[in-house]
């Protein structure tokens, strides 16, 4: 057999027709399906659990390629996918195949007779059952949203990881930092436990430190139990146990400082693992980071770009990550900075661009074939008191293209949203 992108693509069509709202936080459905399944999620040992606004992706790379280095094996559930859903589903360190993808979907459809769950739920359904399956020294899980009804949380972890918490998904998750916190605080466990990672906002540490004492969990907190700086170009973790000294990122990632950061702390609560060599041949500078300051070098985009320019990309979309992209783009070389931005509609265009710094230009775009998704000339008008210079462009390619036949000596910058990173990654 042999499965076509197509196939998977209808049969993930079908699942989203069962239920009438693409999100709806809940465990009660996915308990029932796992239940119907014999509870897979209840044979995966040593889960690392991890939740939080930015940085839960990187976070999992860093700790899946120190795992590796040690010569463990992972599984690993991602969300959301760039390019192909298959991205989603890593089983004993390999991606999974479309023909797998198939048979394993369509089983989690049989099995659910109709009954009404949303798409995310009866995904993770399938990862749980598979991983089951799938006999690893550790499982990565990320968190899809929040983290308390998110429908990963029907796991005991061995250890919960909660990476920077800012404004995201208000309609779901609540109006303030507080409420926020409180519900990716949610994956805290009794008595497990629980990482907590660089926070900008104070109110959200100390929910997350309330929420981990109120379950008696062991806390492992950035600025109290560890704590990573940056000297002379040189970044050092430090903790009670030990002291590591390593090279910085080469593009002076300043997100990614954080989540090395948090990698770390959380490695450093596993048995067995060792991170200093990891670290001394560097190869955390060498981890593919899909639509994350990602510099484009190749494909179709840059194929005529000017020797001066540049291409990023980056599926930022609120506003702690643009304020981080911002303070790495001021370490890179000066350059004219030209943004090309596209938004869905449950974003806040003009406070998410405001936190750039010398911005020439803003080109908006309609992110293809994305339904909730601002439409281009919509978005320019609401950036339209952010940048003097301001158009809108039919297409990726054209807005890469106009800009860069436009200006010499500059760095064009894709952001908005992940949809559209990994619609660019498609289109190159």
């Amino acid at each position: 057999m042999s499965i076509s992108n197509v196939q998977i693509d209808n049969l993930l069509e079908e699942l989203l027709k069962l239920h009438p709202k693409k999100i709806d936080l809940s465990l009660d459905r996915i308990k029932i399906l796992l239940n119907k399944l014999g509870n897979p999620q209840n044979k995966i040992n040593n889960i690392l659990h991890i939740a939080g606004t930015n940085g839960k992706y990187s976070t999992l790379r860093f700790i899946q390629e120190i795992l590796r280095y040690n010569n463990k094996s992972t599984n690993a559930y991602i969300s959301p996918h760039l390019v192909r859903f298959n991205e989603r589903f890593e089983f004993n360190d390999k991606q999974i195949t479309n023909d797998e993808l198939f048979n394993l979907l369509k089983k989690i459809k049989n099995i659910n007779e109709g009954s009404e769950i949303t798409f995310f739920e009866s995904t993770s359904g399938a990862f749980f059952e598979a991983a089951s399956k799938s006999h690893t020294d550790y499982t990565l899980l990320e968190v899809g949203l929040g983290g308390r009804l998110d429908s990963s949380n029907v796991i005991e972890p061995l250890i919960s990881i909660i990476s920077s918490i800012s404004f995201d998904h208000q309609d779901f998750l609540g109006n303030s930092i507080e409420k926020i916190a409180f519900e990716k605080s949610g994956i805290i466990k009794n008595k497990i436990p629980a990482i907590i990672g660089f926070q900008p906002y104070p109110e959200a540490k100390e929910m997350l430190i309330n929420q981990a004492e109120h379950n008696e969990a062991p806390i492992f907190a950035h600025g109290i139990h560890w704590n990573i700086t940056e000297q002379n170009g040189t970044l050092i973790y430090e903790d009670n146990a030990s002291t590591l000294e390593f090279s910085n990122f080469d593009d002076q990632n300043e997100f990614q400082k954080k989540n090395i950061g948090l990698a770390i702390a959380a490695i450093s609560q596993l048995p067995n693992i060792e991170v200093r060599e990891f670290l001394k041949d560097q190869k955390h500078k060498s981890i593919y980071f899909p639509g994350r300051m990602q510099k484009i070098e190749d494909g179709k985009l840059c194929s005529k770009m000017k020797p001066s320019n540049e291409l990023y990309l980056d599926g930022s979309h609120n506003v702690d990550a643009a304020f981080n992209l911002n303070n790495t783009l001021k370490n890179l070389p000066e350059k004219k900075l030209c943004i090309i931005i596209g938004m869905i509609n449950t974003k806040d265009p003009a406070a998410y661009i405001r936190q750039f710094s010398n911005c020439f230009s803003i080109t908006t775009i309609t992110i293809p074939s994305e339904e909730n998704a601002i439409p281009a000339d919509e978005l320019k008008n609401k950036l339209k008191d952010q940048c003097a210079e301001i158009a809108v462009s039919s297409s990726i390619s054209e807005a890469v293209k106009s800009i860069n036949e436009a200006n010499e000596n500059t760095r064009i910058l894709i952001c908005g949203s992940l949809y559209l990173a990994g619609k660019v990654l498609e289109v190159n």
